[in-house]
């Protein structure tokens, strides 16, 4: 039902989506391959036509000393930290124009991950549960890290999980055919495309 169904969007960051964004490149197979941004752009269309909120997840973004004395590292904070992605203040730090939240279509943006997941330590979970929302649909970036891992955990506590296969893109087109045709029919109710899912709506 529309009304407890929720699309989220996870990293639509310029520094993923935009040409001069500074992870750009190393998506840009994947992105050009799926046509990323159109379908993320569709898929917002169909969720405002049909009155379904969006709930934004965007990873911390990066300033000096953002991770002075740290001592648990892993991969995803090392990249964070050497390439200053998501640099407060900045270009690479805005949402893609034209993906932009829009409080009075209910939209939520909720507060900053900081690894994979949109669940740990955010408020995402709490949000989606005072409005009674158990139907997730998902869409943005990496389809094999933050999308995987966010729609994992949802599967886990009890929501719908439904996966937009070409809504997202990876590192490389590989890695997105391994998500998309491997792990998400493992954990996800259904992995459709963008125009399925519009359809689907209308």
């Amino acid at each position: 039902m529309a009304q407890k169904t929720a699309l989220v969007l996870i990293d639509v960051y310029n520094d993923f989506l935009h040409p001069d964004g500074k992870a750009t490149a190393a998506l840009n197979d994947s992105l050009t391959n799926s046509d990323t941004v159109a379908h993320i752009q569709q898929a917002l269309q169909a969720a405002r036509a049909a009155k379904i909120p969006v709930y934004y997840s965007l990873h911390q973004q990066y300033h000096d000393g953002k991770y002075a004395g740290f001592e648990r590292w892993n991969p995803m904070l090392r990249s964070v930290e050497s390439s200053h992605s998501f640099e407060e203040g900045t270009f690479g730090a805005e949402i893609y124009k034209g993906l932009e939240p829009d409080p009075k279509s209910g939209d939520v943006v909720i507060s900053k991950h900081w690894n994979q997941s949109s669940f740990k330590n955010t408020d995402l979970d709490w949000q989606l549960r005072q409005r009674n929302i158990t139907d997730l649909v998902f869409a943005g970036l990496v389809a094999n890290t933050c999308i995987e891992t966010t729609a994992r955990m949802a599967n886990e506590e009890g929501y719908k999980v439904t996966m937009l296969n070409d809504a997202t893109a990876g590192w490389t087109i590989e890695s997105m055919k391994a998500a998309v045709e491997h792990s998400w029919p493992s954990f996800a109710h259904e992995v459709i495309s963008t125009g399925e899912w519009q359809k689907r709506l209308a």
